[in-house]
């Protein structure tokens, strides 16, 4: 192990270790409250008021960059929401590699 290695650590619970030596990097976070936010929205969607909108899924920040980083999409970026398309690819990404993240 390289004695180059830094640790971060985030107040949303991103870890992160950089090795300044040959720039791996590697992030962490863990997401078992986001499942568990994600798992309580489902089982209250049939109790909630219909409003014409809904939340669609709980996405933690480890989930964003590997979305990020594989297709592309920035999800943190403030115009995102304003891109039909790319909302409608995210929640098919959504949908089908981390189901477990819908609130419906």
């Amino acid at each position: 192990m390289s004695k180059n290695i830094k640790n971060i650590k985030t107040s949303a619970g991103l870890n992160a270790q950089i090795d300044t030596e040959t720039m791996q990097f590697k992030a962490t976070q863990d997401h078992r409250a986001f499942v568990e936010a994600a798992k309580q929205d489902r089982e209250m969607a049939g109790t909630m008021k219909d409003t014409g909108y809904k939340k669609a899924c709980t996405i933690p920040d480890i989930v964003a960059i590997e979305i990020n980083y594989k297709y592309g999409l920035n999800i943190h970026d403030p115009m995102f929401m304003h891109d039909k398309d790319a909302v409608v690819k995210l929640m098919k990404i959504i949908r089908s590699e981390y189901p477990y993240l819908m609130s419906y």
